[in-house]
């Protein structure tokens, strides 16, 4: 079952002060750090409006599209317009300031995914309430394409009693929106590498 994955990196970082994407995680951007974190696997893009994102991207030999939309129903139509003759199942959307999801809960998210038959969604969640990234079935993708304006994905899931959840640890829905997340993203990373 061919899996999609679309990198979110449109957005402005109004709240962080400058662009994001390219904010220095222990010695990496931001995005990089993102793309990285995706096992294999998953049929990967980074959908984004930034020249400097989609130079990161290609230095990494990771696919890119770059539109000039300033929404979010924009990007998500960009990644997903890449991904269409491509025999997706389904696509997950992630969050490009979320790098800390680790391997085990994206193969969760999968292994649920393939489990339910691949006609549910499936996303993150920590203590039972919904977060990202999300696992949409291929058969949201007409309705994911017509999404409209700052609309994204989870748009489509209010209300809906057939998500499946995946517990994730709460490090993982960090999320680098301020400088404050900026630091607390690149500490744990530091951590995790640190001599023990």
């Amino acid at each position: 079952m061919k899996l999609g994955c679309v990198i979110m990196a449109s957005g402005e970082g109004k709240r962080f002060g400058s662009n994001k994407m390219l904010a220095d995680i222990y010695g990496e951007p931001l995005i990089a750090r993102t793309i990285d974190s995706v096992p294999r696997g998953f049929d990967v893009v980074v959908s984004t409006r930034w020249p400097e994102v989609a130079q990161i991207c290609e230095d990494k030999h990771c696919p890119c599209v770059l539109h000039d939309g300033a929404l979010r129903s924009e990007s998500v139509r960009a990644g997903l317009t890449w991904g269409a003759d491509r025999d997706w199942r389904g696509c997950l959307f992630l969050p490009g300031d979320q790098p800390l999801v680790s391997s085990d809960s994206f193969e969760a998210l999968a292994g649920a995914f393939k489990a339910n038959g691949g006609v549910a969604p499936v996303r993150l969640a920590l203590n039972g309430e919904p977060a990202s990234p999300v696992l949409f079935p291929a058969s949201f993708f007409p309705n994911l394409m017509g999404l409209k304006g700052k609309d994204g994905g989870s748009s489509l899931l209010r209300g809906r009693a057939d998500i499946q959840l995946v517990e994730a640890r709460a490090y993982e829905l960090w999320d680098v929106d301020t400088a404050k997340g900026q630091r607390r993203v690149s500490e744990h990373v530091a951590a995790c590498y640190a001599p023990r």
